[in-house]
């Protein structure tokens, strides 16, 4: 059975923000509405950082690996709240 939508919404989008917004839900395997529901739903529970990296992520094309990022960024938290000494750590490569 099908939900009941009794809220209507409407959205005034260029061609190729339509495009754009067609693509990036066919990807998740959603329809247009659907996807605009998921990030509706899941934004407020994702930190801003993690919003920057997938940002970023996809300014990249993909072409970044975001689950280095996410693990240097992970790792630097650790050695902060373990009180670690500035001149202790290991220099990035």
């Amino acid at each position: 059975m099908a939900i009941e939508r009794t809220n209507s919404f409407h959205l005034l989008l260029s061609d190729d923000e339509l495009g754009l917004l067609k693509l990036l839900a066919e990807r998740e395997g959603l329809n247009a509405s659907d996807y605009l529901r998921m990030l509706i739903r899941t934004m407020p529970t994702v930190s801003a950082q993690a919003v920057h990296a997938l940002r970023l992520g996809a300014a990249f094309g993909g072409q970044m690996q975001l689950s280095k990022l996410i693990e240097g960024y992970s790792d630097a938290i650790k050695l902060s709240a373990a009180g670690v000494d500035e001149g202790k750590r290991k220099k990035a490569k």
